[in-house]
């Protein structure tokens, strides 16, 4: 919301009127910006840490490109396909902007990238974002411990020498949606949960079994982050893990995502803001053949007659006692 796109003065008027109404929804404030729209670019972000007395480091860059509706779902670092001289550049820039500010705390600077290597700053968010897990893996920093340092005062105690990028990290955002049915949220009961193991595996999760999800908060429910060697490491890691994670009561994006990571194109690092757009037709899940399909129901009968035997039989020494048993 609050994002439209106008791709000709014929509908600049009406898209305009919506971004403004949503807008004075939102924040009781209908005034809005216009900014140029980059076709097919990347959102690529750079971690950053500043002392408050002029003093920025960055932490290297995020990618950020693969989205819907204009969230986030899947983040690495480094980002693929990344010149190392453009790298700099944008890691540069990003420190510019926090020692313009006089920036203290950990931040994120995010930028687009166009096609041609020409990026924009897009804008600040002043806070530890959703994905800062994957700066941690390549960095082996802890960003939540350095945020909490330079808010007592202690200042800056890394040096930007000292920084460097080991191996590839990639998060999953493990959601209650329906990536089929256009990620409409999903809702249920937690019923069983099975977290991927391993050492290079790291769930920061937030639901246990037997938990209402719903619909009035933010569909996220944990996040996964495998570390590997390189990017290929990684995504055979990712991959694998996701196969391990089981969440049964509520319809998730764990198949799909999955998908993505298989994706001739994302493995090719061929990555923009709209790629699942321009994917759908092959992100679609595969149909389900009539022998699986009776494998499934099958499947599911033995289950529920299982449980409902576990639940409505009566042990027999409970049965031979009778009422006489309390």
């Amino acid at each position: 919301k609050g994002m439209r796109i106008a791709h000709t003065t014929d509908e600049l008027a009406d898209q305009v009127a919506i971004a403004q109404a949503e807008a004075k929804r939102s924040f009781l404030d209908d005034r809005i910006y216009i900014e140029r729209f980059i076709e097919h670019p990347r959102h690529i972000e750079v971690q950053v840490l500043g002392d408050g007395a002029g003093n920025v480091i960055h932490l290297f860059e995020r990618e950020c490109s693969i989205q819907r509706r204009y969230q986030k779902i899947i983040e690495e670092s480094p980002a693929p396909n990344l010149a190392p001289a453009l790298r700099d550049q944008i890691c540069a820039a990003a420190v510019t902007v926090a020692t313009a500010a006089n920036y203290l705390n950990a931040g994120t600077v995010e930028f687009i990238l166009a096609p041609n290597d020409e990026f924009y700053f897009l804008e600040m968010n002043t806070r530890l974002q959703v994905e800062h897990p994957v700066t941690e893996a390549v960095t082996g920093i802890d960003l939540v411990a350095e945020q909490i340092d330079i808010a007592n005062g202690s200042g800056l105690r890394l040096r930007q020498q000292d920084i460097t990028q080991l191996g590839w990290a990639i998060e999953c955002r493990i959601c209650a949606e329906r990536p089929d049915d256009d990620f409409r949220p999903a809702t249920g009961i937690a019923r069983l949960i099975r977290l991927p193991q391993g050492d290079q595996v790291r769930v920061d999760n937030g639901i246990g079994e037997g938990q209402t999800i719903g619909a009035a908060f933010d569909s996220m429910l944990a996040k996964l982050v495998v570390h590997g060697d390189d990017r290929a490491t990684a995504l055979a890691a990712c991959s694998d893990a996701l196969h391990e994670y089981v969440i049964l009561g509520v319809d998730t994006n764990i198949e799909f995502l999955g998908r993505i990571l298989h994706h001739e194109a994302f493995r090719r690092g061929d990555l923009h803001t709209g790629f699942m757009v321009e994917h759908a037709a092959t992100l679609q899940a595969a149909p389900v053949d009539e022998l699986d399909r009776d494998a499934i129901l099958l499947a599911a009968a033995l289950a529920t007659d299982r449980f409902q035997r576990t639940i409505y039989d009566v042990p027999a020494l409970h049965a031979a006692i009778g009422y006489w048993r309390n």
